[in-house]
Formats: structure tokens, sequence, C-alpha cells
């Protein structure tokens, strides 16, 4: 194969370049998929192109979880569950929770938005700022082990059930993660990572 050359800097030495070892090292998701999207969307279809939108942009963030049918099976058989302490108690929480973290691209705050999206009343989103509220400590950054995030997230639940009963029943379960997100933005805390 031949070599293309490219000046470097403002010397007039050329360093061959090998630039299909380069590409193979691109890390990337292959866009073909995307690309493919946008070849089949209508142009008047404001949602898809919306969807098509924001999936590029994860793309380019290289934040594109990779989720399997399986997955989202699972997340569907989430539907039995009707309160937060019934989802706290079920293996088939622990059993989605696995499936989602197992997903490239998912860590416990994305995990639980995913969960909250699908169940506003049952499943709160964890992040730095409702954590910190809620507990007075910072959310841990670095927990290597899948089954140490399902069981603070199934703990974060609990207690989230609690405050919820104790300080707010007044308001619908599915706002407490924004309250306590709210709470910390206005005492001026940042977010760490």
């Amino acid at each position: 194969m031949e070599h293309i050359h490219l000046l470097i800097g403002r010397c007039d030495k050329k360093v061959p370049m090998n630039y299909q070892d380069i590409l193979n090292r691109f890390s990337y998701d292959d866009e073909t998929k995307i690309i493919d999207r946008i070849s089949k969307a209508e142009k008047e279809d404001y949602r898809e192109n919306q969807d098509i939108i924001n999936e590029i942009v994860l793309w380019k963030l290289n934040r594109r979880p990779q989720i399997s049918e399986k997955v989202i099976e699972a997340i569907y058989k989430l539907e039995v569950v009707k309160t937060p302490i019934e989802a706290a108690d079920s293996e088939l929480t622990q059993e989605v929770l696995t499936l989602l973290l197992n997903s490239r691209g998912m860590k416990l705050p994305m995990a639980s938005t995913v969960l909250h999206f699908y169940y506003p009343e049952i499943f709160p989103i964890i992040d730095q700022r409702a954590y910190r509220e809620l507990y007075g400590k910072e959310y841990p950054n670095t927990m290597g082990k899948n089954q140490k995030l399902i069981d603070l997230y199934v703990q974060y639940i609990i207690d989230c059930n609690n405050f919820h009963q104790k300080m707010c029943p007044e308001i619908p379960f599915s706002k407490l993660d924004k309250i306590l997100y709210q709470i910390d933005k206005e005492k001026g805390n940042h977010v760490k990572y």
C-alpha cells in the first residue's frame, strides 16, 4: 500500500502516515445506521428527524448506548411493578438494572433515567444533585461492581419513597427527583463530574 505524506508543523520534513491504520483505531460506532435512517426519513417528519439529530449528538459525544432487544423486553416486564417499594423488593428490578448496566454507555444515573421515563411513579432518577440533597453527602464517583450499584439504587428508591411520604406526600412521586435536584442547585452546589 502506498503511503501518503503529511507535512507536520512548519518543517519541511515529510512523515509517512498509514491512514488505514489510523482509521482502524477510530472508536466511534459506525454511522451507517444513522445515515440509513436519514435516507429513509421524510423531511416533513419532524419527530423522526428530531430523533435522528438526537442520535447524531449522542454519536458525536460517543455516548450512544447499545441496547439490545432483550433489555427492552425486560424493561416492559416491569409493568407488573406498581409501587417504589415493590420495585425495591423485586428481583425483576435487579435483573433489568443488571441488563442496563451491562449495556455499553449505561451508568447508574442513565439507567435510572431510562427506568424513570418508562415508569415515572416508581423509579426516581439518581444523580449527583438529588443524591447529595437526599443523603447530605457526595454521590460515589467510582463504584465498579454492578451489584453495588444496584444495591445503592434499590436503597435510593426506598429512601426517596420514605422522604416523599414524610416530607411532601402532596406532590407526585414522579417529581421528587426534580425537587431534590433543584434544592441542591439553589444551594449553590456544583456538579463534580
